[in-house]
């Protein structure tokens, strides 16, 4: 059984990531504009807000765990949209560039065959998904960071 307050707890551990994201440096520690625990943070959080809004719309913990979603940002996100996530359809296709680096895991374990964003160009699509799901969740109360 789903927890009645699941969507707060995404939505909060989505921030929270937020906040680290935020927090790190830009570059990594050898001085390359790739800081891979930073970019690890947006994509989690991303992936986050999308479950929290799903679980808001009635879906369950078993549901946004599926094979089908659990690091998908991209199922994630056509299952939110469907449901409603207001958000521009820009922002929705560049948050999308996402999904494949954040489901093989590539902040965790660095792929350099396959292509990488910087990971600021993501951050003003990524806050008006974040502004997005906190209106539906909590009607757009926040709770742990300015976004």
């Amino acid at each position: 059984m789903t927890s009645p307050v699941a969507q707060l707890q995404y939505l909060a551990l989505a921030e929270e990531f937020y906040q680290a994201f935020g927090d790190l440096p830009e570059n990594g520690p050898s001085g390359i504009p790739v800081n891979w625990p930073r970019y690890f943070a947006l994509c989690h959080s991303t992936e986050l807000a999308l479950k929290a809004f799903l679980l808001a719309h009635g879906w369950s913990e078993q549901q946004i765990r599926g094979r089908q979603f659990r690091h998908n940002i991209s199922e994630l996100m056509r299952a939110a949209m469907a449901l409603g996530l207001n958000i521009s359809q820009q922002s929705c296709s560049e948050i999308d560039l996402l999904s494949e680096a954040h489901e093989k895991y590539w902040p965790r374990y660095p792929d350099q065959t396959g292509r990488v964003f910087l990971i600021d160009q993501f951050e003003e699509p990524f806050v008006e998904l974040l502004s997005a799901v906190a209106d539906a969740v909590r009607g757009g109360g926040r709770l742990y960071v300015e976004y």
